[in-house]
This record gives structure tokens, C-alpha cells and sequence, in this order.
């Protein structure tokens, strides 16, 4: 990727909040809120799902009113509050949500557009596509992006789709005398959880060359390894109130997720699946598919496998296939001894094997329906005695798996979409694990979920283990197999081409051995 080429910015702060508050039907959200982003910085916004990050960015963009009394000052400027989406446009402030906010079925080009305007001889005249062509790709130049303007949105990877919303944010504009790079603040909230761990350093490089040349972000992340890279300040929320605003510097990833959670994260104390002596539960042989290739594979009871690799390994498509979502081009399996075929998932989830998919909010719950709905959804069997069902019975299974499974808040009735990330996620695992079984599968489990949930998850996970379950964790976070996963399964291009067991399991092994996979193609 070419490298950027702006000149400097403003050593002046870029922003400034003074005493933001915000309550929603007498519970405030944010309280008495106070702190700046200096230009040409990186200002991580931390917190806890429910922190009252979200609120903040949703004043900033101008789709929530604070309460009276709070202040901003953008620049040198101070700025009347309400903000509108215009105003706040109009003054620098840009906004980059996990979905980027392109239409897929436009043009780069187009897409550009839509925050600033079409390029065209005068105020009244047609589109000039020369003039809209050559703007977007001196701005995708600046950014290391060669696509064409011309190229469909949705023909992007996320990674490029996260590099075009990127780029523009920073359309250069003339105002005040500031190119756009230069004024604009850009919010980029949680840019990177969906893309996997190898493309992540393409966004962090970008976002580092920006900084270098002036540019000044707000950054929003759960991965505090990212923060600890990039950020020059840290900022953090938790039940609305401001608790840190402090220099990155001095401190370890360890001290961001302590200030950000409160407290120290202990790791439950499970023995290794060596310890606990399981049998073969579930295996495959020659399995194949659009992209696995031969996978020869097996999890015994009690064994946490990881199955990692890069971009397009086929980690996804294996867990797809075991847990009967994909039927496969060749080979076979077998469960407990017996021969293995699901057709569906729910043929899988009577055989004894159960899934929490990738895609949380697409795949794994219903996003307006209640807890119990979502986690008893695919369950009702558990509750029903001669074709009617138990709703007694039903609310008393629910409440059971909600304490096991820490789901909070501890309310049936509430719907699922307004509880936090992690906390939908627990739903998607108490379903997945709670009613029995023989082999849990994971793909992304704790993807978009902050520090607390994923220690709690990956707790949970270890029990669920020591239990007797056999566990298989598909992740493109490595991090997430240290000190979790008894074996790790590499696959590279549908291939099993590597284990990793023990001491090996670690970041820098598990990269070295994806990156020896890659080179050796």
C-alpha cells in the first residue's frame, strides 16, 4: 500500500466536550462528560457495552439531544448543541460504523457522493464523471486504494470497503482554509471486528500513516491490543461517567482492560484435556467442499481443537459441515462410533452437536423477539408433553440457563436486540450448549464483544469442557486460542497443513505457521 502523502495539521484541539450529559426516561446514560481530542492524534473511546459510548457518538452525529447545560467546541469554534447530521457534517465531524455505510450496488464514485457531491462545471450543471472520477481517485490514492471509481461497491472485500468509507471521510475539501484531512474528526467505531486478523494491520497501518500526516480520529474498539498500538490517548466510560483520560504510553494491555472493566480479569483454572483422558467423539475423513480440501479431523470429549488460518482457509465451511449447515462434496464422519450425515442443523442438534454461528445478529437470534424467545428458539421439544407446549415449563428452562450462562440483565421478557453484545452472545452459547450434547462448535464466538464478555465466554467455554463437552473453536484471532484451545488445527487453502499443541500455542507461532503456509503456495 503507498504510503500518504499529507502536509501537517493544528497542534490545537480538535474537539472538545464540556459537562455532556444524556437521560433516557430518568436513567442517564452519559453524566457530566468532559474531555478533548487533540488534532492530529488518536483518541481511543473505550468502555464496556452500556458505557455510553454509543449515546456520546450518537450527540456527536447529531441523532440524540443532550441535556441542557453541556457544551462543544469544534476547532476554535464554539458549537450550539443540538447538533443536527447536517450540521454536524458541515462541521468536519464523519462517522464510520462497522457496516461503513456504502451501497453496494453503487459505485465507488457514487458512494463518494453522498457526503460530499457530484463534481460538475457550476452550481446548476450536469455531472461532470472526468471531474467526479479524478476527485475519488486522488483521494483513494492518498489512502493506498488503486480500485477504479467505477467499481461496484459490492464487488469490495470488507477490508476495502473499510479503506473507502476511510478515504471518504477525508474527501479533500476547501474550508476555512483546511484541507478535509486536516479539519475533519473521524469517529471509526469497532472498524476492524469483523474483518479477520491478517487484514486488520492493512486498517491500523492506514490509520497510523494518517496520524502521522495529520489526520485525527476517534477510535472505538474492544480490542485493546489495537488501542494499545495506535492510540495516543485513551478515554474511557463506564456507566456514563467519564473514569480515565490518560497518555496510552506508559500503559500495558493489561492496565486498558483493567480501567476499562474495573478490574482485573482472573481465567478460570481448568486442567488440560490431557489431564482429563477423552475418547474420539466426533471425526471426519476426506472431507471436502467449495473450499476444504481432504480434511482429515477429530475432537475427543473434553478437548477444546482451534482451527485457524487466513483469509479464505475454509475454517467457516468446516464448522458449516459438522454442524450439517453445508453437506459435503466428499468424505465422511462419525459421531461417537456411528456414521454421521446431518442434512440440516437440526439434524445435528438431535444427533448431539450444536452451533453458535459467525454472524451473531443474522444467524444465531431474532433480533425482536424476547431472551426466552431466542433461547429457547429450535428447543421447544424440551418443553412440550403431548404436542402442547409448557409455558411454565419453558419460563422455568429459560430463567435456569440465564443464571448458568450469567445472561444479563436476569429479565425473559426483555428483547434480545436492546441487551449488549456479549450478553446476546451468552444467549446464542446457552442455546447452543445448555440442553445437553456431545460437541459444542464455535465460529467467531466472542467477534464485537467487549473485554469482560470475552473472559466470561471463554470461562464458560473452559466449563463447558471440563465438563466432558468436546469444543471446536474457529477463530481468526489468535489471541483467542492461548491458554483455551488443547490443539490448534492450521488450514490453508481447505488443507490441514499444521498442529499446534501445548507451548506452541501462541500469537506468534500460530502467525509464523499461517505465514509459512502462505509463502510455501
Amino acid at each position: 500500500m503507498d504510503t500518504i502523502s499529507f502536509p501537517p495539521g493544528s497542534a490545537a484541539d480538535a474537539l472538545r466536550i464540556e459537562r455532556l450529559s444524556k437521560t433516557f426516561a430518568g436513567q442517564k446514560a452519559l453524566d457530566d462528560v468532559s474531555f478533548s481530542v487533540p488534532r492530529g492524534k488518536i483518541t481511543a473511546l473505550l468502555g464496556m457495552n452500556g458505557s455510553g459510548k454509543s449515546t456520546l457518538i450518537k450527540v456527536l452525529a447529531g441523532v440524540y439531544q443532550p441535556d441542557p447545560g453541556a457544551g462543544l467546541v469544534v476547532g476554535d469554534e464554539e458549537v450550539s448543541l443540538p447538533l443536527t447530521p447536517e450540521t454536524a457534517h458541515r462541521r468536519g465531524l464523519r462517522f464510520l460504523h462497522q457496516d461503513v455505510g456504502l451501497v453496494d450496488s453503487l459505485s465507488i464514485a457514487d458512494n463518494f457522493a453522498f457526503v460530499d457531491r457530484f463534481r460538475a462545471p457550476g452550481v446548476l450543471g450536469p455531472i461532470n464523471h472526468r471531474m467526479q472520477y479524478e476527485h475519488v481517485a486522488a483521494t483513494l490514492a492518498k489512502f493506498g486504494v488503486s480500485k477504479h471509481p467505477s467499481t461496484l461497491v459490492g464487488e469490495l472485500n470488507p477490508t476495502l470497503r473499510t479503506m473507502i468509507g476511510l478515504a471518504r471521510a477525508f474527501q479533500d475539501e476547501e474550508e476555512a482554509g483546511l484541507k478535509a484531512f486536516a479539519r475533519n474528526v473521524v469517529v471509526l467505531d469497532e472498524p476492524t471486528a469483523s474483518l479477520p486478523a491478517s487484514e486488520v494491520d492493512t486498517i491500523l497501518t492506514s490509520l497510523e500513516e494518517l496520524k502521522a500526516n495529520g489526520g485525527t480520529v476517534i477510535y472505538v474498539s474492544h480490542r485493546t491490543e489495537e488501542v494499545k498500538r495506535i492510540a495516543d490517548q485513551l478515554v474511557i466510560l463506564r456507566d456514563g461517567k467519564l473514569v480515565a483520560d490518560e497518555p496510552t504510553a506508559d500503559l500495558s494491555v493489561d492496565d486498558i482492560v483493567t480501567r476499562v472493566v474495573g478490574k482485573r480479569l482472573e481465567k478460570a483454572r481448568i486442567p488440560r484435556s490431557s489431564e482429563r483422558e477423552g475418547s474420539v467423539v466426533l471425526s471426519a475423513q476426506g472431507i471436502s467442499g467449495p473450499r476444504l480440501r481432504e480434511v482429515d479431523f477429530h475432537v475427543r470429549s473434553g478437548e477444546i481443537v482451534g482451527v485457524a488460518g487466513l483469509v479464505g482457509c475454509g475454517r467457516s465451511e468446516l464448522i458449516r459441515v459438522l454442524a450439517g449447515a453445508q453437506a459435503p462434496a466428499a468424505g465422511t464422519m462419525l459421531l461417537q462410533g456411528e456414521s454421521y450425515s446431518p442434512n440440516t442443523p437440526a439434524d445435528a442438534i438431535v444427533a448431539g452437536i450444536a452451533c453458535v454461528p459467525q454472524e451473531r445478529r443474522r444467524e444465531g437470534i431474532v433480533l425482536p423477539m424476547t431472551v426466552k424467545e431466542n433461547i429457547t428458539l429450535g428447543r421447544l421439544r424440551s418443553f412440550t408433553a403431548n404436542g402442547t407446549l409448557r409455558g411454565k415449563k419453558e419460563t422455568t428452562g429459560a430463567s435456569d440457563l440465564m443464571d448458568r450462562f450469567s445472561v444479563k440483565p436476569n429479565d425473559l421478557s426483555r428483547i434480545i436486540g436492546l441487551l449488549s453484545g456479549g450478553n446476546q452472545q451468552k444467549v446464542v452459547v446457552a442455546r447452543a450448549a445448555g440442553y445437553g450434547g456431545v460437541v459444542l462448535l464455535l465460529d467467531e464466538p466472542t467477534q464485537g464483544v467487549d473485554a469482560l464478555a470475552k473472559q466470561e465466554i471463554a470461562n464458560i467455554v473452559r466449563k463447558l469442557a471440563a465438563d466432558g463437552l468436546a469444543v471446536v473453536l474457529a477463530s481468526t484471532d489468535f489471541e483467542e486460542f492461548v491458554g483455551l484451545c488443547d490443539r490448534v488445527v492450521i488450514l490453508d487453502r481447505g488443507r490441514v497443513v499444521a498442529t499446534a499443541e501445548g507451548d506452541e500455542i501462541n500469537e506468534e507461532h500460530l502467525a509464523l505457521l499461517c505465514a509459512r503456509t502462505e509463502k510455501a503456495a
